[in-house]
């Protein structure tokens, strides 16, 4: 029975694929039929197999792309920086060059010989108690205890104390510091001291008599030779009658003392004709008949700033 069934069905079969073949011999529908089947499945495969090539390619081009762009980029980066740092250093050379201009333009006795020198340090050292700065240079430049220090706007103070290749000032606003002057209109003299840090100066032993008026300049007057004549210090903003015979007049120096990079020493041409010359360093003398009153006589022995160090140290160590 069941080879019977499997005789009829292979019959069927056959006469089946005959017709189609038949059919298809005569029509050509079925060669078309599987071409196109074919034609649609092998597109499929090779889309499939571009799609995933294109993809893996362009996901490899982009990796190395960026790749590339964070390098340029690095190397973009340190170009910005370099360059921002020459424009630094041209704008800072630009500066120091104005500023030198600015120190040459200085109109100084002919026969004070200048010399430019740097501020290398403030207030350094043992003379953190003084108003003071380190210089660059030292007496094989020209650096003596007492030469004068000055900007193109003024009076800076004088060197306290001169090495080989290095130096000390002592600021003018340094309460143990005195310079001779004049008051620009008046010619009235006195003596010009320093209060301390950020603080008015004082001018002293001025006569209730005097004609002083507030904003005039007062100038070094050069009695003492240790300054040239005529170096502007300070202008003078309050005038006031103390209980005794005497002004008191505070002066504001003319000199920013707090954006000081570049300064320049006024070598004495009268050093050889003053085997000794006013102390840098002069306590605040305590009333006007004090031995101290007129400290551009006292003379600069041995001994006496090492001393007034040590009192000006104790005042500030008390204060």
């Amino acid at each position: 029975m069941n080879a019977r069934r499997l005789i009829v069905v292979f019959v069927l079969l056959f006469m089946f694929f005959l017709a189609i073949y038949t059919w298809n011999e005569r029509t050509s529908k079925l060669d078309k039929i599987s071409t196109n089947i074919g034609i649609e499945v092998v597109g499929a495969v090779v889309r499939s197999v571009t799609y995933v090539s294109t993809t893996v390619s362009d996901f490899w081009n982009n990796y190395i792309s960026l790749v590339g762009v964070n390098e340029e980029n690095q190397k973009l980066k340190e170009e910005l920086f370099n360059l921002k740092r020459e424009l630094a250093s041209a704008k800072e050379d630009k500066a120091e060059l104005e500023r030198l201009r600015k120190l040459l333009s200085i109109d100084y006795a002919v026969d004070w010989k200048a010399e430019g020198v740097r501020i290398l340090a403030w207030r350094l050292g043992a003379n953190d108690y003084f108003e003071s700065f380190v210089l660059s240079k030292g007496f094989f430049s020209g650096s003596k205890v007492g030469t004068p220090i000055v900007n193109a706007d003024g009076l800076i103070g004088r060197v306290l104390k001169a090495g080989p290749y290095t130096s000390i000032a002592l600021l003018l606003t340094d309460s143990g510091s005195s310079v001779s002057v004049i008051t620009e209109k008046g010619r009235v003299p006195g003596i010009v001291q320093g209060n301390g840090h950020n603080q008015l100066l004082s001018m002293r032993f001025v006569k209730k008599s005097e004609d002083v008026r507030v904003g005039e300049l007062v100038l070094t007057s050069g009695l003492d030779l240790s300054f040239p004549k005529g170096i502007p210090v300070g202008e003078i903003v309050s005038v006031e009658e103390s209980s005794n015979f005497m002004l008191e007049i505070q002066v504001k120096p003319l000199v920013n003392f707090e954006k000081l990079e570049e300064v320049l020493f006024l070598q004495n041409p009268f050093e050889h004709i003053l085997p000794e010359g006013s102390p840098v360093y002069s306590p605040k003398p305590h009333s006007i008949f004090s031995p101290m009153a007129t400290p551009y006589l006292v003379q600069d022995k041995e001994g006496d700033i090492e001393k007034a160090f040590d009192e000006q140290a104790n005042v500030n160590g008390a204060n």
